[in-house]
């Protein structure tokens, strides 16, 4: 049985063409304990009545509410500021980005091997939003919220492919 505890690591990387991307880096910066979350939202439901029945004649499901995994980095290296908030970076020095910028990448998250197996979690074409959501204090880190927002998977051909996917894999 596999059994999905804990955060073994996080990438990102280049959208493919409506498919994961083939290479992802992984993120080096601790990850907060317990910052990883899951927002799927639930369906709204409109029923089409009719005058003669108490009973829908259909339901209508749409989807309204954006769906993401989001988690928070401890201190992150101005590198990966640049990359999952925008900006530039030099060795030790971030600059933040003039206007809102435009992310969208492949993330991937895995979690520990429980069994010789680990659970992947990947987004195919994550709109990428970060802002800084906790400052250092006393006892406190600096901490950045990244939220990874699942978009429509769209090939070059104009294919839908599936925005979501969790595998359970197999680890040596």
């Amino acid at each position: 049985m596999s059994l999905a505890i804990g955060i073994d690591k996080i990438e990102y990387g280049d959208v493919g063409d409506g498919i994961p991307g083939a290479s992802l880096a992984e993120i080096t910066d601790p990850i907060a304990e317990g910052s990883v979350a899951f927002s799927f939202s639930e369906p709204t439901e409109t029923n089409i009545m009719s005058e003669t029945s108490d009973v829908p004649v259909v339901t209508i499901l749409t989807k309204e509410d954006p769906e993401y995994i989001e988690f928070a980095l401890i201190t992150p290296a101005a590198a990966t500021l640049a990359a999952l908030a925008g900006g530039t970076a030099t060795t030790d020095k971030w600059e933040a980005p003039t206007s809102v910028p435009e992310i969208n990448q492949t993330v991937k998250i895995t979690t520990k091997t429980k069994d010789a197996e680990a659970i992947e979690y990947t987004i195919v074409n994550a709109k990428i939003v970060s802002r800084f959501n906790q400052a250092p204090a006393k006892k406190a880190e600096e901490r950045l919220l990244v939220r990874c927002y699942i978009q429509e998977a769209r090939t070059d051909l104009g294919v839908v492919e599936t925005p979501f996917i969790r595998e359970i894999v197999a680890v040596v």
